[in-house]
């Protein structure tokens, strides 16, 4: 998911304004009574609509690391949205505590 990676790797992008914003991210996210990739990829996707230096980020990211990814088996793509979804939940947490110890 290129939203945790940024998180993790390039938390630089995320200005006060998206700082500030994330709880609205989670709470949109928390909001989702059946995780599926499409409402996941569009509750981010509308959240980037608001933090253009982070989408610029995530569009740069991705067009350096292109590659092809084998098509998961659908028994496991249940697993994988829960997991990826608490990862980015716990890359959050991580960046909101950053920025706070940082001020």
């Amino acid at each position: 998911m290129a939203l945790s990676s940024l998180l993790r790797e390039q938390d630089y992008v995320f200005d006060d304004s998206a700082i500030a914003d994330l709880p609205t991210l989670q709470k949109n996210l928390a909001a989702i009574e059946n995780l599926n990739s499409q409402v996941i990829a569009q509750v981010i996707r509308q959240w980037y609509l608001n933090h253009e230096s982070v989408i610029d980020a995530i569009f740069d990211k991705e067009s350096r690391e292109i590659s092809k990814v084998a098509k998961t088996k659908p028994q496991s793509q249940e697993n994988t949205l829960e997991n990826r979804y608490r990862i980015l939940e716990e890359e959050v947490q991580k960046l909101q505590e950053k920025k706070k110890r940082d001020k």
